[in-house]
């Protein structure tokens, strides 16, 4: 029944019956959660959810690197500890779910630990992070992962809505070596790679308007990693390539990188993803709840010119992880 589901290019899928009713629900003005406020979009969710007057509850690991902000809440919780979720969930009228840390499998029955916890605290709607392409046949073990999550998640019963993000545009920063080349065997797939700022918008979005459903959310174009890399080039002035490798050459390059093979795996399985056009198609799904465009990569990094700093310098930021 929940396999069935998945994510239209440009607007919702109907959910369930049993999930479906909750989605014309109207948003209630009480507490929204944040899980995973130490991180990149979280923080910049809490911030423009803040902007906003939000009443804000800020879940970390690590309570003391939570951004500081007026009438926030911050509270200790950690997915692999659920005595630790039951005051983080208990009266919040709506909460975002922010992947954990972890390798594949861990890391799904990590995020079933925070929907049961929802689930018991009667949280009014979860709104989870998930992956574009997420399936239980993807080549990316982390959009698997993701796909076993979403089971969790409709299995609980939840209000909810599921932001299924292309991968991170800045992601590939950290892909160049020192000589300014990234490899990979993305061979010439193209992938509708998002900014963090156009997920932490869209998410903050969704938690005011709580629609209920399955989104991706894309970036405006669909790039191959060379235009990536001749893009970029541009914005930073030096020579930036990607070159194809096979599957096999990556993975004893990365092992040679790192001893985990599931990280390997990880690395691999990103690039082959592109490749299987698993992010391929654009969305309006950015448009739809903040009111304006996504970003293209020139845009998202002349606004955020800390990000390109590597690539100035030529450090070698290259890892299997």
């Amino acid at each position: 029944m929940w396999g069935a589901l998945a994510a239209h290019d440009t607007m919702a899928v109907d959910l369930p019956t049993s999930i479906r009713r909750f989605s014309t629900k109207t948003p209630g003005c009480g507490v929204i959660l944040i899980t995973g406020a130490s991180g990149r979009v979280a923080r910049r969710t809490a911030e423009l959810l803040a902007g906003d007057g939000q009443r804000l509850r800020l879940m970390t690991r690590n309570p003391q690197r939570a951004p500081k902000l007026t009438d926030a809440e911050t509270v200790r919780g950690d997915f692999a500890e659920p005595a630790t979720l039951k005051d983080a969930f208990t009266g919040v009228s709506a909460a975002l779910v922010v992947s954990a840390s972890g390798e594949p499998g861990e890391r799904a029955r990590l995020h079933r630990n925070a929907f049961q916890a929802a689930a018991r605290a009667g949280v009014g709607h979860v709104v989870y992070l998930s992956l574009q392409g997420a399936a239980p046949d993807s080549k990316y073990p982390f959009s698997r992962d993701h796909y076993l999550s979403e089971q969790y998640l409709f299995a609980a019963g939840l209000p909810c809505t599921v932001l299924r993000n292309a991968f991170y545009i800045d992601m590939f920063l950290e892909k160049f070596d020192a000589e300014g080349v990234v490899r990979g065997p993305a061979q010439q797939g193209r992938g509708a790679f998002v900014s963090r700022e156009d997920v932490a918008r869209t998410a903050a979005a969704v938690l005011r308007k709580q629609p209920g459903g399955i989104y991706n959310v894309t970036g405006p174009e669909a790039l191959s990693v060379a235009d990536i890399a001749r893009r970029l080039s541009t914005l930073v002035g030096r020579q930036l390539r990607y070159e194809d490798e096979s599957a096999d050459a990556a993975r004893e390059r990365l092992s040679r990188l790192e001893s985990l093979a599931w990280r390997v795996d990880l690395s691999v399985g990103w690039f082959e993803a592109i490749a299987a056009g698993e992010l391929k198609h654009t969305s309006g799904t950015v448009l739809r709840f903040t009111g304006t465009a996504p970003l293209s990569l020139e845009d998202y990094f002349r606004a955020f010119l800390k990000l390109l700093r590597a690539l100035h310098l030529g450090q070698d930021r290259t890892s299997a992880g």
